[in-house]
């Protein structure tokens, strides 16, 4: 492969800085009700002018707003009197119950990611860290929005697929959801399955605290709890017919994890279920180019400075051994996730 020119490396920079101008258009038309309102307009769209009315904003900026969002393919205009959503927008960055719901992955990335990295010449310098936990009620409640849609998802599609799993839940099955956060899967599985209970684990207290909310607001606090533990405090033994782990292997520190791993296995009973979905980092130097493993790339260098280390596949095995589980399967998922399910033998 010949060495690119330094006309293609100066394009591939001009690339991201425009991405991080689009990303910020973005965060602000889904904070200010842009895209919202133009997806009530329809196929029809609205004049700029219009739109701002709509939302009281200043008509001048949304024109300018409207024609860099056109220039970008977030929306569409026949004439430029008019616009509107481009396809696909409305499941992207309007409908919050679609697993492709990225609104709010967009505002914590502005919010709050972007104020991790202006501090990271400091953590480089010192070797500091800024852990989850760290970051405040306001970031655990931004994570468990961008979580929401793929919750719709697991519940939906992902967890029935399991052999046997569905059969166990409707039968009254207990789940146990590691490092559950603001308890959005736990209670997606409880609303799903009206047999099942579920019980939720995790340290981080904003996260907690919220969960303990949408329980006590949901009717279901005689089927879902929480507790505030990490996953190498579990004593839970033999109880759980399903064990999740949404978004949570990479964030355990790497002086639990075995411990964590350990703990997962025991709670489970004989025949039960371990269902994870996470990142996978490059095992070498050619996949660190590999497209499908550009989301765990990144998601190290954005998470480094909280203590996550996203394991490779090689180190997520030896975490099913730690476990004791069996029947290990894998599979991509979107191109940014792995699925990982496994057993504890009978």
């Amino acid at each position: 492969m010949s060495e690119p020119t330094i006309e293609q490396q100066s394009g591939r920079l001009w690339d991201y800085l425009k991405g991080f101008h689009a990303v910020h258009l973005v965060a602000m038309g889904s904070e200010a009700g842009l895209f919202a309102e133009l997806a009530k307009a329809g196929g029809d769209g609205l004049a700029p002018v219009a739109l701002a009315g709509r939302l009281n904003l200043h008509p001048p900026y949304v024109e300018v707003w409207c024609r860099t969002a056109y220039s970008y393919g977030f929306l569409e205009s026949e004439d430029g009197a008019r616009f509107r959503l481009g396809p696909h927008m409305d499941k992207l960055l309007v409908e919050r119950g679609d697993p492709r719901y990225l609104a709010p992955y967009v505002a914590t990335t502005v919010n709050h990611v972007a104020d991790d990295l202006r501090r990271y010449p400091k953590h480089f310098r010192d070797g500091s860290m800024h852990r989850f936990q760290e970051h405040g009620a306001d970031f655990s409640r931004h994570i468990g929005d961008t979580s929401a849609g793929f919750h719709n998802f697991i519940v939906k599609r992902m967890l029935p697929a399991v052999p046997g799993l569905k059969a166990r839940l409707e039968a009254g099955g207990r789940v146990l959801d590691v490092g559950c956060g603001a308890g959005g899967l736990m209670l997606k599985i409880a609303q799903a399955w009206p047999k099942a209970s579920c019980l939720g684990v995790d340290n981080d207290p904003h996260g907690v605290e919220q969960a303990k909310k949408a329980i006590a607001a949901s009717g279901l606090a005689d089927r879902v709890a929480v507790e505030l533990v990490g996953g190498e405090g579990i004593r839970h033994r033999s109880e759980f017919d399903l064990v999740t782990m949404f978004e949570v292997i990479h964030e355990i520190a790497a002086e639990h994890r075995q411990a964590v791993m350990r703990n997962v296995g025991e709670t489970l009973k004989p025949g039960g279920v371990f269902f994870a979905i996470d990142e996978t980092y490059p095992s070498n130097l050619a996949e660190l180019r590999d497209p499908g493993f550009g989301f765990a790339v990144q998601t190290q260098f954005n998470e480094v400075v909280w203590g996550n280390i996203v394991p490779t596949r090689e180190e997520q095995d030896r975490l099913f051994a730690i476990a004791g589980l069996v029947d290990v399967t894998r599979a991509p998922v979107g191109g940014l996730f792995t699925l990982l399910t496994a057993r504890k033998p009978v």
